[in-house]
């Protein structure tokens, strides 16, 4: 089974490089580690003295064997058109996709092989490393004179009215996550605990309604706190951590509140790798 590779615009629409009416991905590169690092001579040992992860810039050859004029101008179309663009990559004979952000640096002139294959190198710049996504989704729906449960995930709950969350972030770096709840509740908190001990804890100072919707964003580039998709980032501590990601390995995330309950709760971590 051979290597996957997609490009995925805004709207989730793709551009596959794995057949011959899109075209072939070949000669990938750049999808390792590479670190810009910087080394003290002490004696006879270097010592490091800076190290930084390089820029991931993955890198290859796009053949398109049918019609491979009018391919390369649609394709062109499709990368011009697209306000953001995603490298889609499914390994060899693994069954999960990872996706970087990514901006094309690079067409290079085509030419035809020696097999008389039309053939365009091209060149990305990712601005994310590799990531999955994974959804953590914890839900009551009640019923007349009955409750039911959807649970999803490793997910449990208490009589102390405690939502647990077991994650585990086998990514290479901490996780940034995106986290909506509702129902009727008093000063919510979510406290994030690694062996029995805790992490991080953020504390929202306000009270839902049954029906407000909470929503936090801990990504780098998107970081907000809304409720019903208003900016509420004034029910904070400033002088706390709010906008923490999740630690590498196994970790639990526990949802309190000093009245009421959150409910309906989706957890959805960004889990990152250096190389795929």
């Amino acid at each position: 089974m051979a290597s996957k590779f997609y490009l995925m615009n805004e709207k989730e629409e793709r551009w596959g490089l794995n057949s011959a009416s899109e075209g072939f991905f070949v000669d990938p590169k750049g999808f390792g580690i590479a670190y810009d690092a910087k080394f003290l001579k002490v004696g006879e040992k270097w010592i490091s003295d800076h190290s930084e992860l390089k820029q991931p810039t993955p890198s290859g050859k796009i053949q398109f064997p049918l019609n491979p004029y009018k391919t390369f101008q649609d394709f062109l179309k499709f990368i011009n058109s697209a306000k953001e663009l995603r490298l889609v990559y499914m390994p060899s004979g693994v069954y999960t996709e990872y996706f970087a952000d990514i901006d094309v640096v690079k067409l290079d002139k085509g030419g035809y092989t020696l097999g008389k294959v039309f053939e365009v190198p091209v060149s990305f710049a990712c601005k994310s490393l590799f990531y999955t996504d994974e959804k953590l989704t914890y839900k009551i729906e009640k019923a007349e004179k009955e409750m039911r449960w959807d649970f999803q995930w490793d997910t449990q709950f208490s009589d102390g009215d405690k939502v647990y969350f077991n994650a585990n972030n086998v990514g290479h770096v901490e996780s940034p996550f995106v986290l909506s709840f509702n129902g009727y509740c008093t000063n919510p908190v979510i406290t994030v605990y690694q062996d029995d001990i805790p992490v991080h804890e953020l504390k929202a100072y306000l009270t839902l309604e049954a029906e407000d919707v909470f929503e936090i964003s801990t990504h780098d580039d998107d970081l907000y706190i809304t409720v019903n998709g208003e900016n509420r980032s004034d029910c904070l501590d400033f002088t706390a951590e709010n906008f923490f990601k999740l630690p590498v390995g196994k970790s639990q995330i526990i949802f309190t509140s000093e009245t009421g309950r959150m409910n309906n709760i989706v957890l959805t971590l960004a889990k990152f790798y250096k190389a795929v």
